[in-house]
């Protein structure tokens, strides 16, 4: 078997350990990212690349972030995956939902344990005007939570992902919550104000919320959350209620599933995200969901 290791530095004792293990019975390679799409050691790019040379496996150590960028490269080389290919997570990273959602410890003995274990699960995967999710798409309130999310990050590295999270959801509640005219066609339709719109793969997002109970990863289907506007209270409530998955029963709060296309159009651009990865104002998205597409290694 031949597995390529994509990692977010540092390259940690254990995971090395791991990999050297590994390396006794399979041909194993590792590189280390860098950050910037074009570098030829992105996640992205190491991806694309290891496609193109006829990896079976690619082991993506990091958070959902890391693996958005490697899925990006494996969709975009859709057409030369290996038949026997699989992928694999080690979660390493500050937000690691989708690998919650796999079963995947963030005990890196027990990571490698699936990952030996050769049991596969076929997944569905987003597309959102010309990029790929595997987690999650979200416009709105929670866009901007989570744009705020990562600068509390980068400046306090101490804190867990989901407290840096969940402070930065207080304070946009203090501050303000904004709403947005939102217009969704297709499968689903409507048009009215709204605080936000969450597109799920998996049951939760931003580490602690479980914003969309019951979603699947398999079922060829995505779960749509939207959220009417609130009162800070009530908001403050419907956060807390998030992080159990019982805010469904907040009148203001209603879910959707669909399988096929929907656009959605705002009036004004506005930020938007994808598996925690911020993207620059927009205000017409096309959403797809890619069924079965790609096997991933699982618990």
């Amino acid at each position: 078997m031949r597995y390529k290791f994509i990692i977010k530095p540092p390259l940690k004792r254990e995971l090395e350990k791991e990999i050297l293990e590994l390396k006794k019975e399979n041909e194993v390679d590792f590189e280390l990212t860098e950050k910037g799409e074009d570098s030829p050691k992105s996640a992205k790019n190491l991806a694309k690349k290891a496609i193109e040379e006829g990896f079976e496996r690619i082991i993506v150590s990091g958070g959902d972030g890391l693996l958005n960028e490697a899925i990006n490269g494996i969709m975009e080389n859709k057409e030369k995956i290996p038949e026997n290919f699989a992928i694999g997570v080690i979660p390493t990273g500050s937000g690691n939902n989708f690998s919650k959602a796999l079963g995947i410890s963030k005990d890196i003995k027990k990571a490698f344990e699936i990952i030996r274990s050769e049991k596969k699960v076929l997944v569905d995967v987003g597309k959102v005007n010309q990029k790929y999710f595997i987690n999650c798409f979200s416009l709105g309130f929670d866009a901007k939570i989570n744009d705020l999310a990562n600068k509390i990050k980068e400046k306090y590295s101490f804190l867990p992902r989901e407290l840096s999270y969940f402070f930065a959801a207080l304070k946009e509640i203090i501050f303000q919550i904004p709403s947005y005219e939102i217009e969704i066609s297709g499968e689903i339709t409507l048009k009215e104000k709204l605080v936000l719109v969450a597109i799920t793969n998996s049951s939760s997002y931003g580490g602690i919320f479980k914003i969309n109970p019951g979603a699947s990863i398999s079922d060829g289907k995505f779960n749509l959350c939207k959220i009417s506007p609130v009162s800070k209270l009530k908001a403050i409530y419907t956060l807390f209620l998030a992080t159990q998955g019982k805010h469904l029963k907040i009148p203001e709060v209603k879910t959707h599933f669909f399988s096929e296309p929907l656009r959605i159009s705002l009036k004004e651009p506005i930020v938007w995200e994808i598996d925690g990865e911020v993207q620059k104002p927009e205000k017409e998205f096309k959403v797809e969901i890619l069924k079965s597409s790609l096997k991933f290694l699982f618990k």
